[in-house]
């Protein structure tokens, strides 16, 4: 019997150790706490009531571990669900350890802590769905005279009054204490969505399930958030600024640089020279509302995938984009800042230097402005009949759909005879919609 106990209480002891040792991955705890709070809570209670000995008030908790490992949201990759959520908050989640990395900020302490967490977690990423259960039935099968408040909660499930005390477990009891059946392991490891950092996160994934000893990959983690990012930049390439940086799904332009090949080559000299470290000059994009301006940069984005982007309103004041800067200027990854519909006024008082090395401004706007800003500055012009037929052609290839040329051009002439139209993009996605319907 008291091997039993012995057995159980050194289990939780350990677990208790591992779960106290973590420092880096576990944040101060706020009024609203995260999945990995309640996680980090519910599993040292459940710990804390095994080496108690009150299985009847430990099996709950387990219970609860499955459901916040369920709920959390954590990438779903390895095939198992605790080993998911761990890794998810050491790779994914931001924190002192991978901000300090992302920025190039090397703290011998921060990287002595991210070991013993890394070696704590690697002990808890041991602990299966199977054993919690089964150290619940050995704490009850050595403990068959619980303390009262077990035996309050046996009368309860059972049904009966405060006379359960003194009993032995009933068949109830004893269903209520076996294991549930499993939903921890779900398969094997396998990248079941997409983030922008796959190439490198894949290896990293398959370092910790190949790894025993967790903190020998301390130095390794270090540089992969120091090539890569941190947070939502590992998972993401384009955000939206609304006062803070929000994630925008993978945008897609369409194939109509054909209208623009000169502008688009300018584009994409100067954003190449700037992904090599060579340049970063400032660039507008200039043409009348409907002209392709915003498409034409999609268009750019679409080619360089290694360039993230902030797409900044027309309504964000100069003070709001110093502020919005601080957060790229901290990252190893390029950024361009994409002001659409430039409002002048929301640069005033910035210029090319106060810039981050990692940033390349550029904007679209209706006329060219603020010359001196930026410095490479181009104009679309209108197209001409063969080029906007062909521009309609090729949005309707993107969507599968052929229809012959001459039908195409007659329904374009049409068009612009019914309403006298600028021969655009804008007046091009309206064929197409006409020709599909």
């Amino acid at each position: 019997m008291s091997s039993r106990l012995e057995r159980v209480e050194m289990a939780a002891d350990r677990l208790i150790s591992a779960i106290n040792s973590l420092t880096v991955v576990r944040k101060p705890f706020t009024i609203q706490p995260t999945y990995f709070d309640l996680w980090y809570q519910t599993l040292f209670q459940f710990a804390d009531l095994l080496k108690d000995a009150q299985p009847v008030w430990a099996r709950p908790q387990a219970d609860e571990v499955t459901r916040i490992l369920l709920c959390c949201g954590a990438r779903r990759v390895t095939g198992d669900i605790m080993l998911d959520f761990i890794l998810h908050a050491v790779l994914i989640t931001e924190n002192a350890f991978s901000k300090a990395a992302a920025s190039g900020r090397r703290d011998e302490a921060l990287m002595l802590a991210m070991r013993r967490d890394l070696n704590a977690l690697k002990v808890i990423s041991e602990l299966d769905e199977g054993t919690m259960y089964k150290l619940i039935a050995e704490a009850a099968a050595a403990n068959p005279s619980p303390d009262s408040a077990s035996k309050f909660a046996q009368a309860a499930w059972s049904g009966g009054g405060g006379s359960s005390i003194g009993r032995e477990p009933n068949q109830a009891q004893r269903s209520w204490l076996a294991p549930p059946d499993s939903c921890w392991y779900y398969g094997e490891f396998e990248l079941r969505d997409a983030y922008c950092a796959d190439n490198e996160l894949e290896g990293m994934y398959q370092r910790f399930l190949d790894e025993e000893n967790w903190g020998e990959l301390t130095e390794e983690l270090w540089h992969f958030f120091n090539r890569n990012g941190c947070g939502d930049f590992l998972k993401y390439r384009h955000f939206y600024f609304e006062g803070e940086l929000k994630p925008l799904p993978e945008l897609r332009a369409g194939n109509c640089a054909c209208v623009a090949e000169a502008e688009l080559d300018a584009l994409r000299a100067n954003a190449t020279a700037f992904l090599a470290g060579e340049s970063a000059k400032p660039m507008l994009l200039c043409g009348r509302q409907g002209s392709g301006k915003t498409t034409l940069m999609l268009e750019l984005m679409d080619e360089l995938p290694s360039l993230h982007t902030v797409f900044v309103p027309n309504y964000v004041k100069s003070s709001e984009i110093i502020a919005l800067l601080e957060k790229p200027r901290d990252q190893p990854v390029k950024f361009m800042l994409l002001m659409d519909d430039l409002n002048p006024h929301a640069l005033n008082g910035i210029c090319e230097p106060m810039l981050p090395m990692n940033v390349l401004a550029s904007a679209t706007s209706a006329v060219p402005t603020m010359q001196s800003f930026f410095e490479i500055t181009l104009e679309l012009r209108e197209m001409d009949e063969d080029e906007f037929v062909r521009t309609v052609m090729l949005l309707l290839e993107d969507e599968g759909a052929y229809i012959p040329k001459e039908t195409v051009r007659g329904a374009c002439t049409e068009l612009r005879a019914q309403s006298k139209c600028e021969l655009n993009i804008a007046s091009a996605v309206r064929v197409k919609e006409l020709l599909q319907s």
